[in-house]
């Protein structure tokens, strides 16, 4: 390309993107907007087509299956619509989807993500899992809100079967979040006739995958999110948990960990970090200090009567996964967990240290088993605990680059002026927090100071898979709705513990909370963010 065309066809791509930053940006001032004929509206929607047409992927178009509006709430009135999206292969489930329209509309939306394998419906009418206990939800709060099942419907948490069916698993992997996104939208604007002027995502887990997703695949779609614990990289941790659960049962499971076993692992470090950031209060903050404890907490562990064969399987879960090929974005590796740090690992280890089949598996084994069967050997009689990643690599590639989150060119995103809360705990148990450092750093790489322009991200101590000693709450929703309206940058944010009557400040990575030596411990007036 010459020097002329390659300036035609930059002006084209700056010409382009101003536009869609126009059009999905709307005015900034927002008001409620109440609906006449609410009910009736509602009711109109009933048995409603959706065309494919305005489904930005293959669908063989959508319907309205009921539209029920809803007064007998504390809230305001709404109209749920419940619907499905059907697929090109008629083989494949539906996308059942919920869309909440609030009678006074903030003109914001927001779609929220699953968990877990999904296969259950997001209806929309929760709360957050990190809103403050009490609070009132978004749908009450004036936003639209709205999910779905992914694509499949199943009883069951970790049920790969979906997966069998090409169209299914690709929903799964991302195409049904854009499908429910704009059939959604097009029934948001044929209620309201109006366009929303702020579109948000919010998940965790399963979810937080599903929010990176959504804005590295359709930045044009979104103008902020708030990503949970990620489990963005999907087919690196299946594989690093098998890996794990193969060292948990070997040789008949001699290095397997009982509950009481790792009661004792989980107090030996409390013990050893604990105080380590100044304060006496059952969480680890100082977590880089904690990782040069790790021979002192062994010496004590087998002090404690933990074997030698457990010890190596502790080692185990605790180290990275390193592959001698790239998976999806350069990845080649994936970080251990946390457990070292005062992540509690009990629900990975199961019942029993000869499980007679993978249900028997830790909850992580469970997990891993069903990504292999189902979404890269493609066998559905595999035999988890035989897996070698030497015999799997093209499958392992091509399954990273259709499920896996790790893309960290948010160019467009950052561009369009879309902003990002992103959270994990240090002793999150089912996914490593590390991993999610390892992906903050290629950002860092990527947009070096300016990162901070778009992305906020912080690391809480103690905080779990939802759960955890400090069961962290904040109105992060809130938080990011002003930082894209207002421009107004999340600073000294403070967390509260849904578990206890405390508080701690949010700290910014690579920041954690260290007491000031005097004051309560359990305010965050006393603790300090420190690198």
């Amino acid at each position: 390309m010459d020097k002329s065309m390659s300036k035609t066809f930059l002006l084209i791509v700056l010409l382009v993107l101003s536009t869609v930053v126009s059009s999905h940006s709307f005015a900034k001032e927002t008001k409620d907007i109440p609906v006449d004929g609410g009910k009736e509206k509602c009711e109109d929607f009933v048995g409603m087509s959706i065309s494919k047409s305005v489904i930005g992927l293959r669908t063989s178009g959508a319907e309205i299956t009921s539209a029920d509006f809803i007064s007998d709430t504390s809230s305001d009135e709404y109209c749920q619509v419940n619907g499905a999206i059907h697929p090109v292969d008629s083989t494949a489930p539906d996308i059942n989807f919920q869309v909440n329209l609030p009678m006074s509309w903030n003109q914001k939306v927001l779609q929220m993500g699953g968990g877990g394998f999904n296969g259950v419906l997001v209806t929309g009418l929760d709360n957050n899992r990190y809103d403050p206990e009490g609070s009132p939800t978004p749908l009450e709060k004036g936003y639209v809100t709205f999910g779905s099942d992914s694509g499949h419907q199943s009883t069951d948490d970790w049920d790969g079967s979906f997966a069998a069916n090409e169209e299914s698993l690709e929903n799964f992997a991302g195409d049904q979040l854009k499908k429910t996104y704009d059939t959604a939208i097009e029934i948001i604007e044929k209620y309201y006739q109006e366009e929303p002027s702020r579109v948000y995502f919010s998940g965790g887990s399963e979810g937080g995958r599903e929010g990176l997703v959504a804005i590295q695949r359709w930045p044009q779609d979104y103008d902020g999110a708030v990503v949970l614990y990620p489990v963005y990289n999907w087919i690196a941790k299946a594989i690093q948990d098998n890996r794990n659960t193969q060292a948990l049962y070997q040789n008949g499971g001699e290095g397997w960990i009982s509950p009481d076993d790792n009661e004792i692992i989980y107090n030996t470090v409390m013990n050893v970090c604990d105080t380590l950031d100044g304060a006496q209060d059952g969480i680890i903050s100082n977590t880089e200090a904690c990782s040069g404890k790790t021979e002192q907490i062994f010496t004590k562990l087998k002090d404690a009567g933990i074997t030698d064969a457990q010890i190596d399987v502790i080692k185990v879960f605790n180290s990275p996964l390193e592959f001698d090929f790239k998976l999806d974005n350069q990845f080649d590796s994936i970080a251990g967990y946390s457990q070292l740090a005062g992540a509690n690992l009990g629900r990975q280890f199961g019942a029993t240290p000869t499980p007679s089949s993978y249900k028997e598996f830790g909850a992580m084994g469970q997990f891993s088993d069903q990504v292999l069967r189902y979404k890269v050997t493609k066998d559905q009689n595999f035999d988890s605990l035989t897996f070698d990643l030497n015999n799997w690599k093209k499958e392992i590639k091509d399954a990273s680059k259709l499920l896996e989150a790790s893309d960290p060119n948010l160019s467009a995103f950052k561009a369009l002026g879309g902003k990002v809360i992103l959270v994990h705990g240090t002793a999150d148990e089912v996914v490593t927090p590390y991993g999610t450092i390892e992906y903050y750093e290629k950002l860092q790489d990527r947009f070096g100071g300016k990162l901070h322009d778009f992305m906020k991200f912080y690391m809480v101590p103690g905080y779990g898979h939802g759960g955890g000693t400090f069961t962290m709450t904040a109105d992060l929703l809130g938080e990011l709705d002003e930082w894209v309206v207002e421009g107004d940058e999340p600073t000294n944010l403070v967390a509260k513990d849904r578990n206890h009557d405390r508080t701690r400040p949010l700290c910014e990575y690579p920041a954690w909370p260290k007491h000031n030596g005097t004051g309560n411990i359990n305010d965050a007036s006393s603790f300090t963010c420190v690198q």
